[in-house]
C-alpha cells in the first residue's frame, strides 16, 4: 500500500468512521468486533489496521465526526450574516440529527466503554444548547421570535425528535418520517416565529435540509 500523508490519512479515517455511524446508532457497538467493523467499512482487517490501532480508536473517531458536525452547525447558528429564519431551520435540522446519532443505545454503550468520549459529547451538547438559547434570546430581542422560554423550546425539540424518529410511533400514527418532520417544522414555525416574519420567510431550504436528515437515517 502506497504511503499517504497525514491529511489524506485523516480523510480516509473520517470516511470509514462515517460508514459505521448508522449501525452504531441503531444497534450500538458493545458487541461489535474489529472484523464486524471492517465488513461494514468494506475493507479487510489489514487495511483497517492501517488506519486504526484499536476498536476504541475507531469509536473515538466516530465521536469526533459527530462533534465536528455539531461545531460546524454552531458556527452557522452564531453567524449573524445568515437570517434568523434560516438559522431557525438549521437548528431544526441539527436537533433531528442529534437525536439520530445520540440514540439511547449508542450513548449507553459509549458511557460504559468509552467514558471520555461520552463526556466529550455531553459537554458538546451542553455547549450547543447554550448557543441555541443565545440564538433564541437574540431573536426575541430583535422581534423575530415570540417571547417563549428558550429552555422549554430546547426541551421540546429533544423530546419531540426522539418520538418523531421512532418507527413504532410513526407506524401507529400512519406517518412517514418525511411527513412527520415537515408537520413538526410547520408547528414550530407558527409557535416561535411572529406572523409578519413568516409571511416573508423562505421555506425553500427545508427540502434540502430534511432530505439530508432522511439520507443520514438511511446511510
Amino acid at each position: 500500500m502506497r504511503k499517504i500523508d497525514d491529511e489524506q490519512r485523516d480523510v480516509m479515517r473520517t470516511s470509514y468512521a462515517k460508514k459505521l455511524m448508522n449501525v452504531m446508532r441503531t444497534q450500538g457497538f458493545s458487541k461489535m468486533t474489529i472484523q464486524d467493523m471492517a465488513q461494514l467499512m468494506n475493507v479487510s482487517k489489514a487495511t483497517l489496521y492501517n488506519y486504526f490501532s484499536s476498536k476504541e480508536e475507531i469509536i473515538q473517531k466516530v465521536g469526533e465526526v459527530f462533534t465536528d458536525y455539531m461545531q460546524e452547525v454552531d458556527e452557522t447558528l452564531l453567524n449573524i450574516e445568515f437570517s434568523y429564519t434560516y438559522r431557525f431551520q438549521k437548528v431544526f435540522q441539527q436537533g433531528a440529527l442529534s437525536a439520530i446519532y445520540t440514540s439511547g443505545i449508542f450513548m449507553r454503550d459509549l458511557r460504559q466503554s468509552c467514558p471520555d468520549i461520552y463526556q466529550e459529547i455531553i459537554a458538546g451538547r451542553k455547549q450547543r444548547q447554550e448557543h441555541i438559547k443565545e440564538f433564541y434570546e437574540d431573536g426575541i430581542k430583535e422581534g423575530v421570535f415570540h417571547s417563549i422560554n428558550p429552555a422549554l423550546l430546547i426541551m421540546q425539540d429533544e423530546t419531540a425528535f426522539k418520538r418523531l424518529l421512532n418507527p413504532v410511533f410513526l407506524m401507529e400514527e400512519g406517518l412517514s418520517v418525511k411527513k412527520a418532520l415537515y408537520d413538526y417544522y410547520e408547528m414550530k414555525k407558527i409557535q416561535l416565529i411572529k406572523p409578519e416574519i413568516i409571511q416573508t420567510m423562505d421555506d425553500g431550504p427545508m427540502e434540502e435540509l430534511i432530505g439530508y436528515i432522511l439520507k443520514k437515517m438511511q446511510a
